[in-house]
C-alpha cells in the first residue's frame, strides 16, 4: 500500500510539473504568436532582406551659353557575396581577364569572410555583358554612373576651369569646386529596393516589397564663359610656363554683378584622371591661397583716407628715401634710382610711382584704427561668400591688438605688407572702386533647372556700400592716371581708357638660423639650428589689376604670377601688367566691349 501510495504522489507531482512547463510554453508560444509576432517578422525579413540603392541622376553642369562642361554616363560596377562562392580559384582565374586584374588579389577578395564586396567600380558596358555570359553564382552588378568632363584645357592633361568645377570621387560625392559647394543640389536623392533573399543567397520572386524612386539631380548652369575661360587658360599657362612659375592665376569678374566669366591658374588638372594629381592642385589658388599682395593695396588706402576726409587728391606728403616708424625704417622699392625720395607727392602720385613712403604717411594720417577699419570694409580678413569650395578668409590685423605693432602695423598695411589676402578678395575690393562704392558677393552659380524644367535664376546677396560714390569715382581717375602716366604703362591697350596697379610682395619660406642653445664644458656659446619663416631673396608675388573700359567699367580683371624666375632687382620675363596687354584685346573683342578711346589715327600715304 505505501508503494502504491508513493507512486500515485510522484505521478501527480510529475503531471503538475508537465502542467506548469506546458503552460509556461503555451502561454510563450502565444506572446511570440500575438504579442511579438510584428516585431519577430520584421526581424525575420530584415536577416533575408537585399537592399539596394537606384543611383538617382547627378545633374549637369553648363557654362553661361549652354556648353556642357559636366555630365554623367551609367555603367557597371561589380561585387561578390564571399559565402556563395563555390570555387574561389576558378572565378578569380576567368574575372582577372575580364576585370584586368591580378587573378591572387580577386581570389583574397572572393575567399574573404565578408558577406559581400566589391571587385571593381564602374567597368564598362561590354565588361559587363562578358561578366554576364560567365553565370558565376555569388558575382553580381549594379548600375553605377561616372562623372564626365567632356571639355579638354588648353594644357595637355587638363579639363577646363577643372579648380572651379572640381570632381566627383568614386562614391559619388562631389569634391571641391563647384561639385563640392553644390553637392547636395547636383546629387539629388537615390531611390531604394527591399527584396527577399533565401540562405543560399538567391532573390526569392516577387519579394519586393518597398521601392523609392530616386529623385534627380538639378543642373546648374554657371556664370564663366568657356569662350573667355579659354582665353584666359592660354594667357596664364603661357605666363606660368615663359616665368617657370611656382603658379599662376588669372580672373576675370563682371563688376556690378560679381559673376566670375573666367578663372584659371596653373598647375591645373584632369577632372576624370583625378586620382592621378597631386591633391595640392585641386584647389583654386584665387580662393585658397592668401599671400601678402604689396603694392595693389595702395588703392584701398587712398580710398579709405579721401572717403574719411583726412587727405584730399591735392594734399601732398614729402617722400625724404625713408621713413623711420619705431625700431622700423620703410623705404621704397625704386631706392636704388631714387636714394633720396621723390620730394612732395599727392594721393595720384603715390599710385603713379608706387611709393611705399607716400601711402605709409597717407595710411598714418588717416589713423591706424581707421585703416583697419577701412580694410575690413573692403573685405579683407573674412571669406567674401563665392560659392566655390575651400575659401580662405586672409589676415588682417588690428593694429592695437595683441599680434600687431601700432603704427607699424598700420604704416606697412598701407602699402600691402603685413596682411594676407587672397585673388578673389583682391578683385572684389577693385570692383568695388569700379562700380561706383558698393561691395559685391564674387560668385560662379547662374542658376539651376529643377526636373520639371524650369529655370531658377540665382540671386546673389545685395551689395554693401562701402564708400561714397563720389570717393570711388575719385580713386577710379587716380588709378587711371597711374596707368597713363605711371610705372604700368604696360597695360596700356589702344582704344581703352584702363585704370589699375601693380603689386609685388616678397614672400616668406621655411629658413635654418643658428639660435643660441647654452654653453659648452668651456664656458663657449653653443648654437642649435632651427627652422624660422624669413623673406626669401628672389621670391615674389607679382600682380596686376585692371579695370575696363576706366570711364565705364564692365569687368575687373587681375593677373597673379606666383614665384616667377628672377634675375637682378627682380626682372622677369613677363610681368603681369603685360599679360594684361596682351590678354584685354581679345577679351574686349570676345566680350563686345567698345572703345571708349579714339585709336591713333593711321598716316595716309
Amino acid at each position: 500500500m505505501l508503494a502504491r501510495t508513493d507512486s500515485r504522489a510522484r505521478a501527480l507531482v510529475l503531471l503538475l510539473a508537465m502542467t506548469v512547463v506546458a503552460g509556461g510554453i503555451s502561454t510563450r508560444l502565444v506572446w511570440w504568436h500575438v504579442f511579438e509576432r510584428d516585431r519577430l517578422v520584421s526581424m525575420a525579413l530584415d536577416q533575408l532582406a537585399q537592399n539596394q540603392q537606384i543611383p538617382a541622376r547627378r545633374g549637369e553642369i553648363r557654362d553661361a551659353n549652354g556648353e556642357l562642361l559636366a555630365t554623367s554616363v551609367e555603367l557597371q560596377s561589380v561585387f561578390a557575396t564571399p559565402p556563395s562562392i563555390r570555387d574561389a580559384g576558378l572565378a578569380a582565374a576567368l574575372l582577372a581577364q575580364v576585370l584586368d586584374m591580378p587573378a591572387a588579389e580577386l581570389r583574397k577578395r572572393l575567399e574573404s569572410d565578408q558577406p559581400w564586396v566589391w571587385l571593381k567600380r564602374r567597368v564598362t558596358l561590354d565588361t559587363a555583358a562578358t561578366i554576364r555570359t560567365l553565370d558565376l553564382r555569388g558575382i553580381g552588378m549594379l548600375p553605377e554612373t561616372q562623372r564626365v568632363y567632356p571639355v579638354g584645357g588648353v594644357a595637355k592633361g587638363t579639363t577646363i576651369a577643372a579648380q572651379v568645377i572640381g570632381y566627383v570621387n568614386v562614391d559619388g560625392q562631389g569634391q571641391y569646386g563647384v561639385e563640392g559647394a553644390e553637392d547636395a543640389m547636383l546629387a539629388g536623392l537615390p531611390g531604394s529596393v527591399t527584396a527577399q533573399e533565401d540562405v543560399v543567397g538567391r532573390r526569392i520572386a516577387d519579394s519586393v516589397y518597398q521601392l523609392s524612386d530616386p529623385v534627380d539631380g538639378s543642373d546648374l548652369t554657371l556664370t564663366i564663359d568657356a569662350g573667355v575661360q579659354n582665353l584666359l587658360e592660354k594667357q596664364i599657362l603661357q605666363t606660368y610656363t615663359r616665368n617657370h612659375a611656382v603658379g599662376a592665376t588669372g580672373l576675370v569678374m563682371n563688376v556690378r554683378t560679381g559673376a566670375i566669366i573666367g578663372l584659371a591658374s596653373f598647375p591645373s588638372f584632369d577632372a576624370n584622371t583625378y586620382q592621378a594629381t597631386d591633391p595640392a592642385r585641386f584647389t583654386s589658388p584665387a580662393v585658397s591661397r592668401q599671400y601678402e599682395p604689396g603694392s595693389v593695396m595702395k588703392a584701398f588706402t587712398i580710398s579709405a583716407a579721401i572717403d574719411a576726409g583726412a587727405v584730399t587728391t591735392s594734399d601732398t606728403f614729402v617722400d625724404e628715401g625713408t621713413l623711420q616708424v619705431g625700431d622700423i625704417t620703410i623705404r621704397n622699392a625704386d631706392r636704388f634710382n631714387f636714394p633720396y625720395g621723390h620730394g612732395a607727392l599727392t594721393p595720384g602720385d603715390v599710385l603713379k610711382l608706387s611709393n611705399n613712403i607716400g601711402a605709409a604717411k597717407i595710411g598714418l594720417q588717416l589713423g591706424r584704427h581707421k585703416l583697419y577699419e577701412a580694410f575690413r570694409r573692403f573685405g579683407f580678413g573674412a571669406p567674401t561668400g563665392i560659392d566655390i569650395v575651400g575659401e580662405a578668409k586672409g589676415v588682417v590685423w588690428n593694429p592695437d591688438g595683441p599680434n600687431a605693432s601700432g603704427d607699424l602695423t598700420a604704416a606697412q598695411n598701407s602699402f600691402g605688407q603685413g596682411l594676407s589676402v587672397t585673388a578673389m578678395q583682391l578683385a572684389a575690393g577693385y570692383a568695388a572702386i569700379a562700380n561706383g562704392g558698393t561691395l559685391i558677393t564674387p560668385h560662379v552659380v547662374a542658376g539651376w533647372t529643377d526636373r520639371s524644367g524650369a529655370y531658377h535664376e540665382v540671386a546673389p546677396p545685395a551689395g554693401e556700400r562701402i564708400m561714397r560714390e563720389s570717393t570711388a569715382r575719385t580713386v577710379l581717375k587716380l588709378l587711371t592716371g597711374a596707368i597713363d602716366d605711371g610705372i604700368a604703362k604696360g597695360a596700356s591697350i589702344p582704344g581703352y581708357s584702363i585704370a589699375g596697379k601693380t603689386g609685388t610682395a616678397e614672400i616668406a619660406g621655411p629658413v635654418d638660423v643658428a639660435v643660441p642653445n647654452g654653453v659648452d664644458a668651456k664656458g663657449r656659446p653653443k648654437t642649435k639650428i632651427e627652422q624660422r619663416w624669413r623673406y626669401i631673396e628672389g621670391w615674389i608675388d607679382s600682380s596686376f589689376v585692371g579695370i575696363s573700359p576706366a570711364t565705364d567699367p564692365q569687368i575687373v580683371t587681375l593677373i597673379l604670377i606666383h614665384r616667377p624666375r628672377t634675375w637682378g632687382r627682380y626682372v622677369m620675363a613677363e610681368r603681369p601688367e603685360e599679360v594684361y596687354a596682351q590678354l584685354m584685346p581679345q577679351l574686349l573683342d570676345y566680350l563686345a566691349i567698345p572703345p571708349d578711346r579714339p585709336l591713333n589715327p593711321v598716316a595716309l600715304p
